[in-house]
């Protein structure tokens, strides 16, 4: 065979085998994408998966203190000083008798109070910053100071008495998107997602939320809720967060859990999509570390 007919079958066949590559890549390519976005085509855009990761935080026991507790001891006229640390407008709404109002953050030059009982107390779901605090006031000489747990909503449910706007109690266990966020790694916390149908994008979001459809069958949502309750009675300080799309058509659920005496229950507020929205404001002031060195370089012509 002459040396030009091999050289063009070779140049051929190179070619032939390049085009089949590609094709066989461009399907690969293909099917990895397609793989790809169907596992994303939940995740709302726009929200990184570092803003969802949970951190398991456990509650210090030390610094709890429950209604019950508290109960005794002021049946027993023992002297103890009910701190409630919401701001002014909340405590004039609704507060426990006897209880003073001081911000969290001013306990501390309060002097007078350095050698009293305390007892911190807000609505009941943000814990995290009472127990901290609660730490350094003991390290700073407070000799005794406990957290209220499960705060004015768990002296509610108790049936303890509260003075104010009868009706500022129906917000006592609602749960704001931002405070949510702020204690999503408290592991005494069990999220149940009541969304009919269940909600996919919540899957994203509140990876670890439970999903209970919240059906016409009355009896069998609530023997739902107490199997998950049964479920989890051996977490310490145990509680419950439920939510559902939008936050709307929660006093059908609240009544049904009422009326079935279950307790240590709140509601997220605007539901899913008010956390999602919250979400997607605290993207916009995120940014992963490695896209801030990349911002901060200095530009080729700077000097």
């Amino acid at each position: 065979m002459n040396c030009k007919v091999v050289i063009v079958l070779t140049f051929l066949i190179l070619v032939i085998s390049q085009a089949h590559f590609c094709a066989l890549a461009a399907e690969r390519s293909s099917e990895i994408e397609g793989k790809i976005s169907g596992e994303k085509k939940d995740r709302p855009i726009g929200i990184p998966p570092e803003l969802i990761l949970r951190k398991l935080r456990k509650r210090d026991p030390a610094f709890a203190i429950s209604v019950e507790s508290v109960l005794r001891k002021l049946k027993k006229k023992e002297k103890i000083v009910l701190v409630d640390v919401r701001n002014r407008e909340k405590f004039e709404k609704i507060r426990i008798p006897g209880s003073i109002n001081i911000p969290l953050f001013a306990i501390k030059t309060k002097t007078f109070l350095k050698h009293k009982p305390l007892i911190l107390i807000n609505e009941g779901y943000h814990y995290s910053p009472l127990e901290r605090e609660c730490k350094r006031l003991r390290n700073s000489g407070f000799t005794a100071v406990w957290v209220l747990n499960g705060g004015l909503n768990a002296w509610r449910e108790k049936g303890a008495t509260l003075n104010g706007d009868i009706f500022a109690q129906k917000e006592l266990n609602r749960v704001p998107p931002q405070v949510f966020f702020e204690e999503k790694n408290d592991e005494s916390c069990t999220v149940i997602d009541v969304s009919k149908p269940k909600n996919q994008e919540a899957l994203y979001l509140i990876p670890q939320a439970i999903g209970i459809p919240f059906a016409d069958d009355a009896g069998e949502f609530v023997s739902s809720i107490k199997r998950v309750m049964e479920k989890h009675e051996k977490t310490p300080f145990l509680f419950f967060l439920i939510l559902n799309e939008n936050g709307e058509q929660y006093e059908k659920i609240e009544k049904l859990i009422e009326e079935a005496e279950l307790r240590n229950i709140f509601y997220l507020k605007e539901g899913l999509m008010g956390y999602k929205g919250f979400l997607k404001k605290q993207a916009l002031m995120w940014q992963p570390k490695d896209h801030l060195r990349k911002t901060l370089k200095k530009c080729p012509n700077c000097p």
